[in-house]
This record gives C-alpha cells, sequence and structure tokens, in this order.
C-alpha cells in the first residue's frame, strides 16, 4: 500500500522548488466537489474557483498550477477503481487509509476509508477559470455504496489531525496555482484550498451571483437540473445556462410564446461543466415566454418576462 507521507515530494513543493512550511490562505482561494453520473456510473472531482482568469496576480487568460492533492472520504465498504486523468496527471492507485492500527487507536472512525489522491509535480493547465464554476480534474468508479456517501475531506475532519499526528501522513486538501500566489520567487507558497463544496451549493451561489451583478432577477434554480435563466424581465438577450456531468449530452432548448408557438430552438452538444446559451429576444413583443429544456430525459420549462 502506498502512503503519502508529511512532506513527501509530490506535496512538499511547487514546480520551482519552495520547500513545507504552514501554508497561509491565498486570497484567490478555490473549493473542491465530488459528484456522480448516472447515466455512465462515474464519479467525478472538481475544482471550484472563487476567481476568474485574469487577475491580479495571473494576467493569463487560462490557470496553471502545480501540486495538488484532493482526498476522498468513503464508507468502509466502497472501493475506488478505474481512476482516469481529466485535467493534470494523477495518482491512478492511490492509496486506501483508514483501517490501520495506529489510526484506529487514535481515534480513527472504522466505519470510513480515505483515498488521498495527489497529482504530479508538474505544471498543470487548467484552462479559462471563471469564478464559481467548477472545472473537472479526474473521474472515477467504485463499488459498495451510495453516491452521495462518497464527499471530499472537510478540513475540520477529526482524521486530518489524527493521521497527521500518529502516522505523519498528509492526508488534507491542496491546492496551488499561479492565481493563487504573490508573483514573487521569494514568498512563501499560499494554500488555495478551502473548504469542499456540493453541486446543488455551487449552482445556488452561481445563481445569486449572477442575480448581483446584472441587477436584476434570476428564475428560480432548478438544482436537480443545474439550470439558470436570466436576466427576468429580459430586454434583448435571455441567457440559459446549464451544467452537465459529462461531455457529449444532448440539449433540446425551446423558447415558447404565449399561444404555444415555438420562437426559437437549439439543439446543443453539452461540454462536460457549465454551458451557456444566448437568445436574442429584442424582437419580441412585451409579455410573459417560457423557455423550454429537455436534458438528461428531464424536461423542465420555466418563466421569463419580455420587458
Amino acid at each position: 500500500m502506498k502512503f503519502l507521507k508529511k512532506g513527501a515530494a509530490l506535496l512538499s513543493f511547487l514546480v520551482s522548488g519552495t520547500g513545507v512550511f504552514a501554508q497561509s490562505a491565498s486570497p484567490l482561494g478555490v473549493h473542491y466537489m465530488v459528484d456522480y453520473d448516472a447515466t455512465h456510473q462515474t464519479y467525478t472531482a472538481w475544482v471550484v474557483p472563487q476567481y476568474s482568469t485574469p487577475n491580479r496576480y495571473n494576467s493569463d487568460s487560462e490557470e496553471k498550477g502545480a501540486t495538488a492533492q484532493v482526498t476522498i472520504k468513503v464508507p468502509k465498504g466502497f472501493k475506488l477503481t478505474s481512476l482516469e486523468d481529466i485535467r493534470g496527471n494523477w495518482d491512478k492507485t492511490p492509496g486506501r487509509i483508514g483501517s490501520e492500527t495506529p489510526l484506529l487507536k487514535a481515534g480513527a472512525n472504522e466505519q470510513f476509508a480515505y483515498y488521498v489522491i495527489g497529482k504530479q509535480a508538474a505544471e498543470t493547465n487548467y484552462g479559462v477559470f471563471k469564478e464559481g464554476e467548477p472545472v473537472a480534474l479526474f473521474r472515477f468508479k467504485g463499488t459498495g455504496t451510495k453516491p452521495e456517501d462518497v464527499t471530499v475531506l472537510d478540513t475540520s475532519d477529526p482524521f486530518v489531525e489524527i493521521a497527521n499526528k500518529s502516522m505523519s501522513l498528509n492526508v488534507s486538501n491542496s491546492f496551488y496555482s499561479r492565481s493563487g500566489q504573490q508573483p514573487s520567487v521569494s514568498v512563501r507558497p499560499l494554500e488555495q484550498f478551502a473548504q469542499p463544496i456540493t453541486l446543488p451549493k455551487v449552482l445556488a451561489q452561481l445563481a445569486k451571483k449572477l442575480q448581483a451583478s446584472i441587477g436584476s432577477m434570476t428564475n428560480e434554480l432548478e438544482e436537480a437540473a443545474g439550470l439558470i435563466t436570466y436576466p427576468n424581465p429580459a430586454i434583448n438577450d435571455v441567457n440559459v445556462k446549464y451544467f452537465s456531468k459529462s461531455d457529449g449530452g444532448k440539449v433540446h432548448i425551446e423558447l415558447i410564446d404565449p399561444s404555444g408557438i415555438v420562437r426559437y430552438e437549439a439543439y446543443e452538444t453539452a461540454k462536460q461543466g457549465i454551458n451557456t446559451l444566448k437568445i436574442n429576444v429584442e424582437k419580441l413583443s412585451s409579455g410573459s415566454y417560457l423557455i423550454r429544456t429537455d436534458k438528461d430525459n428531464k424536461i423542465i420549462t420555466k418563466k421569463f418576462t419580455k420587458g
């Protein structure tokens, strides 16, 4: 079994060779989340940035980062398999820990196990970051539990301190990127990971942010489908923003007038993550309209007002 010792090479330095320190938090933080795709029976681990690129520390439109680590907490009967990279080169055979005698003696809960998944200490291009929009890191499969019981380890979980003190194991989540660090080679690295987050909360926060930025109401968020429409009322354009768990899903979108006539129709192939479609409504008469989406074999109809 492979263990990641506290201060191990994979986790202890950035590409520049900076050593391990008791890091302070970066002002440009990230969350991790794990979500289950029932269609493909796979889990995906995501990073959710709380900032966009470019920014004050990173003038590039894309985010690049060196080291990172994601720890997955699972029920004892769960076995992680078939880990595949999406962005970055991640450990394909992560060690399963939690049942070792020193950990149990120190107070670890024997009902849980943990997979500590580290990224190779080499610069990874994560692509464009948009505040609050998830970016996929890797996918995996697993058996032996309900999907909702597979989570990202919380920073306040007692296991973090237990593993550290009893076996000198670094199980904490971490993320380091250009945006999270001050533009100097002489400063200590700043930790960007804050806390885990869930998909419903990600979508709720995104809807709230959009509402604040446009000074207008978004339609009620349909968390189960990951669908947001805004603004409401709309003058020139109405935006349809939806979340897709994987690439290649087919989405059918219609705009319907009060008499039931389809005034706009689009068929989209979704990309993994957040997708946005803009519909021009400038020439429509004022009044109430419907936006109907057929996504993942689920039809959702929402109202919006043309101002």
